[in-house]
């Protein structure tokens, strides 16, 4: 059984830890209080995988963060769960988040076939687990799609973490902030990264993350009444998610690749700081 997940959360502009942490949001507290996931845009890169920076955060620091952005707190917070251990969260409460590896994901195509952190919500139902997941997104194994699905409760993975979250009261909208390293070292370790494939690949996912952070950051900054001039900007960032992705296909099959990438991605980077800043108030 399929049907559609949380049609107001803007699901294009997220990834796959925020995405269900923002369909709670919208349900705790209205339509839109998704967006002030976007609230902090962040560049900070830390050690990644093949010897790579990443701009991709620990999840359980991000759901840590993003359920502060949005008024909510994580109750109830168990680790390294299994399926039957998620049954009984899930029947003292009307809905877990949890956070498991996508490779043991049914309902996802990377079911099977690549291994990374993601998010999903699960409830007891009559029939089993009902596992809702609004990740939206083109992979290389086919689309992912918004969802809900009944599944029996062993084909759930092991959760590495799972939570409650319930509403914070008197929550304030927060403010729009930019926490931006210096982009240097970050594109140089991609250029010179010896193992050309392994760049590439890492680099498409990283223009991805990096282009929706920016997307949702421009969303929330609109949600509060700015006027942003950012839409030439922030088509530059989906032009160079493209490239990476078509520059990685081309190298799959060892065929050159286009030039410009790493160029272009410093350019970006480093346009964030004007494109996004941040104003004071008036009076």
């Amino acid at each position: 059984m399929t049907a559609t997940a949380a049609p107001s959360v803007r699901t294009g502009i997220l990834d796959c830890v925020q995405v269900n942490l923002a369909v709670l949001a919208d349900r705790r507290h209205g339509p839109g209080r998704h967006l002030a996931l976007g609230a902090r845009l962040r560049f900070e890169p830390r050690p990644g995988p093949d010897g790579l920076p990443t701009v991709d955060p620990a999840p359980r620091e991000q759901l840590s963060e993003g359920a502060a952005l949005v008024g909510l707190r994580p109750d109830a917070v168990a680790h390294s769960v299994p399926a039957h251990a998620l049954r009984v969260m899930a029947e003292r409460a009307p809905v877990v988040y949890a956070v498991a590896d996508s490779y043991a994901m049914p309902w996802l195509p990377y079911a099977g076939r690549a291994h990374m952190e993601h998010s999903f919500l699960v409830g007891a139902h009559r029939d089993g687990a009902e596992v809702e997941d609004a990740y939206d997104n083109e992979t290389a194994w086919g689309p992912a799609r918004p969802g809900r699905w009944t599944y029996p409760w062993d084909r759930l993975p092991t959760a590495s973490f799972a939570c409650v979250l319930s509403p914070v009261p008197d929550h304030r909208a927060p403010r729009p902030q930019l926490c931006l390293d210096d982009p240097a070292e970050y594109v140089e370790a991609y250029a010179a990264h010896p193992d050309r494939l392994a760049a590439l690949r890492r680099l498409t996912a990283e223009t991805w993350l990096l282009a929706r952070a920016r997307h949702l950051h421009a969303a929330y900054r609109e949600q509060l009444g700015e006027r942003l001039d950012a839409a030439d900007h922030l088509r530059g960032w989906d032009q160079l998610t493209a490239t990476a992705f078509i520059a990685q296909r081309r190298a799959e099959r060892g065929r050159p690749v286009p030039g410009g990438l790493l160029p272009d991605l410093a350019s970006l980077l480093a346009a964030d700081r004007e494109v996004f800043a941040v104003r004071p108030p008036r009076p």
